[in-house]
């Protein structure tokens, strides 16, 4: 079938057919041009937005293909489905459509406009039925009445106020409430070419500056402003009389919505704050802070146990209601989220904002929930086999585990216990832990970098992670780890420290050599050279000395071991001589004894009375002095 494309100035394109009307309702049976479907160019920025309710006879209408109602900065009303966001535009208003609402039975619309006027649509047909007017300014708040039996009222009752209503707000500070016809009377308009003329039933003088919102109660019994002038403000919905004002925001109300289970009403304004108050005594009895920007829109969620609210930075936030603290923050949009609805049927939240973007959020609550608790399953099943790894001693099991249950702890452990396996059995080479380096992908390389750099800050951690750091930067060429992402920020990271501890053994093995220095000072180790002549000079003799090993303590003395010590100060040089192939099991003891405590003050006299002679016959008066002690004892 030809079709005819034609485009508009909202940078439309429609795609026309003509089709023959056989309804005998209109007496006329000459073809017609019908849209098949339209393609929507812009958007321009999204001022509101509803979602329309499935209609009562389709009550198991798949979510795929629910509806919204948008008003964009134009005169044309678009409808969008969800599940394919293919359009149809409703043409009627004469300039910028503002606000939009949808009946809860999913059958009827209302918007309004800079042209003073309400129009009301028939959504099957996708005509309008009637035009209200009334007000002397911009009409740029409306609500339709909540209770699905009302629209079901046919003839008088409806037009007395027994049947559904509309309640529109304009600038010009008023507040006006519509009686709409039954049921029967509408789908009859529906099918007519003229729109029935609505005439208000009741008008209000509201508020004393512009009024941004209009809410209707779950039960259709009271209705709620909120304006510039920093209130919201409760009527009757009968006959708008004020039955309470709500005061405590600082600067101009952008919306309020009736909690649909509780006797609760909630607010958003201007000073970035959205507050929670009482329908039984007006007062505020919640107070949520944390947009940083205007709060613009605020609905109820998950059965008015929480809400959620968009702000004027583009970020929406969900709040739990009893403990007022904020559960996350979604950031979907650039500029103002003017626009915010839920969908009845499938949980989702739909935002519209000045970046002209349209944005479905779905509720994955449930699915993040089942998928920490599969998390949490697995993350215990991966411990119970580290245990048992770390049991039975099968370390390359357990830090494959470790590291990835991102255990830096344990890793610890187990690489400490590689390395001293690797020590004691490699002769120094640690092959199994540079066989497990080979093994890791650049991203399991990154993470263990990661945990030397932190393990690299204690002193007592220090030498595993500079072990770990060698076996990485031996077994991976440089060009590899200098390409990894964060890998040279993490060495930069450990290059002070390890520095730092460079510094300390430095020092540490410095000073070691002060002992050396006090023996070789007092005469109690070998200080002659390889051709037996004697070295005055600590230095020379340390170059040929062997660094002697840690004092140990033994029964209350001090112990010194080293290859070059001389076993006794009073030995002979004949026995000295004797024993040289056992000089090196030889230990100079340190310490008192009862044994030795007369031969020592008799050793201390000789060497003061024989200070002036020289060493060997020094040392032979020695051995005299031993002899006569022992005699005397």
């Amino acid at each position: 079938m030809e079709q005819l494309i034609v485009a508009d100035a909202e940078h439309n394109l429609s795609f026309l057919s003509a089709k023959t009307i056989t309804d005998d309702s209109i007496a006329s049976t000459r073809p017609l041009l019908a849209a098949d479907r339209t393609i929507v160019g812009h958007n321009d920025e999204i001022l509101d937005l509803k979602v329309i309710p499935s209609s009562s006879q389709q009550t198991n209408t798949a979510p795929s293909s629910e509806r919204i109602v948008v008003a964009t900065n134009s005169a044309q009303v678009r409808l969008f489905e969800l599940g394919t966001y293919s359009c149809e535009v409703l043409d009627g208003h004469s300039a910028t459509v503002l606000c939009v609402d949808a009946s809860p039975c999913g059958r009827y619309l209302a918007t309004c406009g800079k042209d003073k006027t309400m129009r009301l649509w028939h959504l099957e047909t996708q005509r309008c039925i009637g035009v209200a007017t009334g007000h002397t300014e911009a009409i740029g708040a409306a609500a339709l009445s909540r209770k699905v039996g009302r629209y079901d009222v046919k003839g008088k009752a409806a037009i007395n106020g027994g049947g559904s209503f509309a309640v529109t707000a304009s600038k010009d500070r008023t507040l006006k409430r519509w009686n709409l016809p039954g049921s029967d009377d509408l789908d009859k308009c529906a099918l007519s070419e003229d729109p029935l003329e609505l005439r208000a039933f009741v008008s209000a003088r509201a508020h004393e500056k512009d009024i941004n919102i209009i809410s209707v109660a779950p039960n259709d019994s009271l209705v709620a402003t909120g304006s510039q002038d920093k209130t919201v403000k409760l009527w009757r919905s009968t006959d708008l009389t004020l039955q309470g004002t709500l005061k405590g925001h600082r600067r101009g109300v952008w919306d309020c919505q009736f909690s649909p289970f509780d006797r609760v009403i909630a607010t958003s304004s201007a000073d970035r704050t959205v507050k929670l108050w009482s329908l039984s005594d007006y007062s505020c009895v919640r107070t949520f802070q944390g947009h940083v920007s205007s709060a613009l829109r605020v609905r109820f969620l998950s059965g008015g146990l929480q809400l959620v609210s968009s702000g004027a930075d583009g970020l929406i936030k969900v709040w739990t209601i009893r403990t007022n603290e904020c559960e996350t923050t979604m950031d979907g949009h650039s500029d103002k989220v003017w626009a915010l609805d839920l969908s009845p049927s499938s949980g989702s939240l739909v935002t519209g904002g000045a970046d002209s973007r349209i944005v479905v959020w779905n509720d994955t609550t449930q699915e993040e929930e089942n998928a920490k608790r599969d998390a949490e399953e697995q993350t215990i099943m991966m411990e119970q086999r580290l245990a048992n790894h770390l049991r039975f001693k099968e370390y390359e099991q357990a830090l494959e585990i470790a590291l990835e249950l991102d255990k830096p702890r344990q890793a610890l452990k187990v690489l400490n216990s590689i390395i001293e396996n690797d020590l004691q059995q490699g002769q120094g080479q640690l092959v199994t832990l540079k066989r497990h380096v080979q093994s890791w992908p650049m991203s399991r390389t990154s993470q263990v970098l990661r945990y030397c750099r932190e393990w690299n800050t204690r002193a007592r951690n220090s030498h595993v992670a500079m072990l770990v750091v060698k076996s990485i930067v031996s077994s991976i060429p440089a060009h590899e780890l200098a390409a990894a992402d964060g890998v040279p920020e993490i060495m930069a990271g450990i290059t002070p420290y390890a520095e730092r501890h460079f510094d300390r053994f430095d020092r540490l093995h410095a000073s070691s050599y002060l002992l050396d220095f006090t023996l070789f000072s007092m005469g109690a180790m070998d200080n002659t050279d390889e051709d037996g002549n004697l070295e005055t000079d600590y230095a020379a003799w340390e170059a040929s000395s062997k660094l002697v090993l840690p004092p140990k303590h033994i029964d209350g003395r001090i112990q010194v071991g080293g290859k070059d010590l001389v076993g006794e100060t009073n030995a002979n040089q004949d026995d000295s001589s004797e024993d040289d192939d056992d000089s090196e099991n030889e230990v100079l003891t340190v310490g008192e004894s009862d044994a030795d405590e007369s031969s020592s003050s008799e050793d201390d006299d000789s060497s003061v009375d024989d200070d002036n002679d020289d060493q060997v016959q020094g040392n032979t008066d020695s051995d005299e002095s031993s002899e006569s002690i022992s005699d005397s004892d």
